[in-house]
């Protein structure tokens, strides 16, 4: 009998991990893909709650999910477009289910937990490979890089943002935050764990091509995020070198200038110019202009209705309505939402969901600084930056990527930061 039981919970076990395992690399792919991975994984969790399998415990700090989720609904009472309401609310349904869905990677070895972040890596790999393939078999084809009339973005390199992607289906600003993410995890393994030379010139090429590919995403808040983070980590990790080495001074200068170049060179490159004159009705504004143009009207519809918001349904109607006004040319065309998920909530549902976002995100900060884990303080950051200029949560990708991995490191505080020496 005893036996038997532990079969079984060895079992309940694999589920946990290869459901997260595909969960996490479903992000890649197409979001049918992602959704029904997703979908299965909140289904199993519901069985083991069925079958007593899952002890679940300690939500509370993850409290402002459900919350935004059950604000969303009351945000129906004001809403006059129902239909649009319950679309969104049931595309949200994961803030919900989800947290309590990821509480599986409580019972996973570390050996297990490690294979998550590496399939994860390696997918990253696997897809900007892809990528780079048909790029270069499409310049070969058509015998040049370029593509001709450019009528959709100044970048029309096929090699760069999203005319590096498109063929995939995969939005370059996304995949460049997995990017990121995935050297910002690379590095933090290079710095904590004893890795035999091999791996350790791996880890460091894989950092390299990551960077590389990073900088013909041009995301530009994603770069200057994962300069910041990379300097947090290298500054906590060397401190003491720092401290009494005078050439580790210098060297510790040396990248701090080459990472802010780095940096620099995408943001100047994606930015195009940094001007921040624009006239709404042009048509060639450039993206400063256009995200300036966006969060005017979103703050003038914010104005109106500061405290409740315009209603689950009807923001986004009435961002329309100001674009409209102000004869915003390029967000009629493109139907822009917000672009900013603190802005975003603001202006769906009031004052109370966004205090309720920064309040979560803050906790979730302080849990990172607490455990010191360097890794889950780098995710937060750089969610952070990228709901600076992207409504985050209002997309399937930008959603499960924050609800999974936030809600993995919350219930696992040192998640992927053990200082082992690899076996």
């Amino acid at each position: 009998m005893k036996n038997t039981f532990q079969i079984k919970k060895i079992q309940w076990e694999d589920f946990d991990f290869v459901l997260l395992f595909l969960a996490i690399i479903s992000l890649f792919f197409h979001y049918r893909i992602n959704g029904f991975l997703v979908m299965l994984l909140m289904i199993y969790s519901g069985i083991k709650f069925v079958f007593n399998r899952l002890q679940f415990k300690g939500y509370q700090q993850l409290f402002f999910l459900p919350a935004i989720f059950l604000m969303l609904l009351v945000g129906q009472l004001w809403t006059d477009d129902l239909k649009e309401g319950w679309t969104i609310i049931e595309r949200n349904l994961s803030l919900l289910l989800l947290p309590i869905a990821v509480y599986g990677i409580t019972t996973i070895s570390v050996k297990r937990s490690q294979f998550l972040i590496k399939g994860f890596i390696w997918t990253a790999f696997g897809i900007a490979v892809t990528c780079l393939v048909i790029a270069f078999k499409w310049s070969i084809a058509h015998k040049t890089m370029y593509v001709i009339p450019n009528d959709t973005h100044f970048i029309y390199n096929v090699f760069m943002h999203h005319r590096l992607t498109d063929p995939l289906g995969l939005h370059a600003v996304y995949l460049a935050l997995f990017v990121a993410f995935c050297a910002l995890a690379l590095l933090y393994q290079l710095l904590k764990v004893k890795l035999s030379r091999l791996n350790r010139i791996l880890n460091f090429g894989l950092i390299v091509f990551f960077c590389g590919f990073l900088y013909l995403l041009k995301s530009a808040n994603i770069s200057v995020g994962f300069v910041i983070c990379v300097l947090i980590m290298l500054f906590v990790h060397f401190r003491p070198l720092w401290k009494s080495s005078r050439w580790m001074r210098v060297i510790g200068v040396s990248l701090v200038v080459l990472l802010i170049g780095f940096a620099g060179m995408i943001v100047q490159t994606k930015l195009e110019n940094f001007s921040l004159n624009y006239q709404m009705s042009n048509l060639q504004l450039s993206p400063i202009g256009i995200r300036l143009s966006i969060w005017e009207c979103t703050w003038e519809v914010i104005r109106e209705n500061w405290l409740l918001g315009a209603g689950t349904g009807d923001a986004h109607h009435q961002l329309r309505l100001a674009y409209e006004r102000n004869n915003f040319l390029i967000g009629l065309r493109d139907d822009f939402n917000s672009h900013n998920m603190f802005l975003q909530y603001w202006l769906s549902n009031g004052i109370l969901v966004v205090s309720l976002f920064c309040t979560g995100l803050f906790l979730l900060i302080r849990k990172a600084l607490k455990h010191k884990n360097l890794l889950f303080l780098s995710f937060l950051i750089l969610f952070i930056l990228f709901s600076l200029t992207e409504s985050t949560l209002r997309t399937q990708k930008g959603m499960f990527f924050f609800v999974l991995f936030a809600g993995m490191f919350y219930y696992r505080p040192t998640l992927w930061s053990f200082p082992t020496t690899e076996k």
